[in-house]
């Protein structure tokens, strides 16, 4: 992907109001905050814990995998004012033919599903550019 960088998500910590959620990229690594639920579902993700019945992030992943869709990438796309953007490309392949769509979505979702499907995360340069670099404080948190 062009104009981008490959990210993962380095760690998920509680704060009093949700959960950070470290992107780490090769240039930097920035903050998202999310909300209680949203953080609770990416640290489950993270730490690969499935539910006794699906969640949400694991049904749509049941989903696109019965309707024989692959989750190809997910694509941190912009900030402003504070707020991120995502998208997701999936891509959907049968006797018909081929097609690729990108959806919007929440970044936290898009982490979830990328983490729950093994897909890679991206993050734009424009992003990169914008955001502050937060790599010294998650060394303080989970040292190498």
């Amino acid at each position: 992907m062009n104009n981008c960088e490959k990210a993962k998500i380095a760690e998920v910590c509680p704060t009093p109001f949700g959960y950070a959620t470290f992107v780490q990229c090769e240039s930097k690594t920035f903050v998202i905050y999310v909300d209680k639920c949203s953080g609770a579902s990416l640290v489950n993700s993270l730490n690969k814990v499935k539910s006794e019945r699906p969640l949400t992030h694991e049904f749509i992943c049941s989903l696109l995998d019965g309707l024989e869709c692959k989750v190809e990438c997910v694509l941190v796309t912009s900030t402003e004012n504070g707020t991120f953007y995502a998208a997701v490309k999936i891509k959907m392949e049968n006797e018909l033919g081929a097609k690729i769509v990108d959806i919007d979505g929440r970044p936290s979702d898009l982490f979830s599903l990328a983490l729950r499907s093994d897909t890679p995360i991206f993050v734009s340069k424009n992003v990169l550019d914008e955001v502050n670099d937060a790599s010294a404080i998650l060394a303080q948190i989970k040292p190498q």
